[in-house]
């Protein structure tokens, strides 16, 4: 070592010191000027990533000519045991503690990670699943399955309730057979429409596809099932077991006779047409003026007549006047039974004004005296005519013989208020006449919805022929829409020679 750099090696002491970077702090005075106290250091932290061999952090390059030379060069060798001489050995130990301390307590900086790029490739790491896994996978199949049979149970001991009467195997099939159709008809219900893209294409064959059923839709199914038929058993208990009394009895004889007889009747064919002979007649019926024909109270007149012309609406005297032809009838055949073999009921007719009377009530339409002359209970049927705010025709009947209320609308419209106003009639009526309530004890409410009219103004042409097939006993109708026109003119010869025909 040159002598001139040791004599003025204490000037380079402080230089060799690592400057303290910040966040250093230090809880003694320098060991250097107080070596009677010793340095208590602490260690700098990770984030300032001061080397282990540099003197000095990165950021503080040497400044200093001396130093750069002390840096690099036999300066720094010869400084690396710096001379001991004139120095106490606990200067040199505090020393040596304060300049190494920090260099020996910082961690390394951590190797440069791996790159793909550079040709290796990390490592990979398989998941593995856990020891128990396949047994807590079995346990909760088996908790589920154990679930399932538990509610499967419970449904098959409420349906049993209900009168369920196979075993339980067949119960369980049962469910299963109805979550599958379930499942189908939600899988049809959201299925895709057809391609319109050319109708002209033939729609491809369907090839069914195979549909997953997973557990939870199971269960979600048996929810559902337990709900209704828990459900169930809130509801009313069905009635009992219906015995027929005597009266009964003897109608249900009644009716298979005469379903025995229908049998044996022809069947029914379409109205036959006119002769041209009669078709003719019906000419000359229609070119008179005035009365044209008078039957009890009733009577048309020419401009009522032409009423029957195609394409117009039937009025009051019309209907009337061919409902007083089918009461006459019904009353003539008790005393001159046909001698075709038709059966004909017991018929009462009640012209249009009394639906009009019967909205008003009971008592304030004074009906009681619309049957004094007669026992309305003794009829097998009674006819009504029936006005819907006079812009439709309908027929009602109370069907003694049938034990039933009955509507007849050719717009296939059921008219519930004819059923309820009826019936409220029927009940006053046998207050009045028998001085107590009638019995509705197996009465039902009857409507049919065909045949229908095809335009706006053939109901009257319609109630008509339903009053007329009525009388006779019909239970089906033999005319159609396409009818209608020969059925006008039909009308008006029945109506200008005053009697019904006999065919129907």
């Amino acid at each position: 070592m040159p002598p001139s750099l040791k004599d003025g090696q204490d000037r380079f002491l402080p230089a060799l010191r690592p400057p303290q970077a910040e966040g250093y702090r230090s809880t003694a005075p320098d060991a250097v000027s107080d070596p009677s106290r010793k340095a208590i250091t602490t260690k700098v932290p990770r984030d300032l990533d001061v080397p282990s061999r540099a003197p000095y952090p990165p950021s503080t390059p040497p400044n200093n000519p001396v130093e750069k030379s002390l840096n690099g060069g036999s300066v720094a060798a010869s400084l690396s045991r710096p001379d001991t001489a004139g120095t106490s050995s606990s200067q040199l130990w505090s020393t040596g503690t304060q300049n190494g301390a920090s260099h020996l307590e910082t961690p390394p900086p951590p190797p440069p990670r791996r790159k793909q790029e550079d040709g290796v490739i990390p490592r990979r790491y398989r998941n593995r699943e856990h020891i128990y896994a396949k047994a807590h996978k079995a346990n909760v199949q088996a908790e589920i399955k154990k679930s399932r049979e538990e509610m499967q149970m419970e449904i098959f001991k409420i349906k049993r309730r209900s009168g369920y009467t196979s075993n339980f195997t067949d119960f369980q099939s049962l469910l299963k057979f109805q979550a599958k159709l379930e499942k189908l008809d939600q899988r049809d219900a959201f299925s895709p429409s057809s391609s319109m893209v050319d109708l002209r294409a033939i729609e491809a064959e369907f090839s069914p596809r195979r549909h997953s059923y997973s557990d939870n839709d199971d269960m979600a199914f048996l929810r559902r099932a337990f709900d209704r038929a828990k459900a169930t058993l809130n509801e009313p208990r069905p009635p009992r077991p219906f015995q027929p009394s005597l009266e009964q009895l003897r109608l249900s004889h009644r009716l298979k006779d005469e379903g025995i007889e229908q049998l044996l009747r022809p069947k029914l064919v379409p109205p036959a047409p006119l002769s041209p002979k009669d078709d003719a007649q019906v000419d000359v019926i229609l070119k008179k003026r005035g009365v044209v024909s008078k039957y009890a109270r009733e009577q048309v007149s020419d401009g009522d007549l032409s009423r029957l012309y195609p394409g117009q609406w039937l009025n009051d005297e019309v209907i009337n006047f061919y409902g007083a032809l089918i009461l006459g009838r019904s009353d003539d055949c008790k005393e001159n039974p046909p001698k075709n073999g038709m059966v004909l009921l017991n018929v009462h007719y009640f012209s249009t004004f009394f639906w009009a009377k019967l909205k008003e009530g009971y008592e304030k339409g004074r009906l009681a005296k619309w049957t004094k002359k007669f026992d309305i209970f003794s009829k097998d049927i009674v006819l009504i005519p029936v006005n819907h705010s006079n812009a439709h025709w309908t027929s009602a009947a109370i069907n003694f013989r049938r034990k039933r209320i009955e509507s007849y609308d050719s717009m296939g419209t059921r008219r519930g208020h004819v059923f309820k106003t009826l019936r409220a009639y029927l009940d006053a009526e046998h207050r009045n006449k028998k001085k107590k309530p009638f019995d509705f004890t197996g009465w039902e409410d009857h409507s049919i919805e065909e045949p229908q009219q095809e335009n706006g103004y053939d109901c009257g042409v319609f109630t008509c022929q339903f009053l007329q097939g009525l009388s006779r006993g019909d239970d089906y109708v033999s005319f159609s829409q396409k009818d209608m026109p020969h059925l006008r003119r039909r009308m008006i010869w029945e109506i200008g020679h005053v009697k019904l025909r006999e065919e129907r």
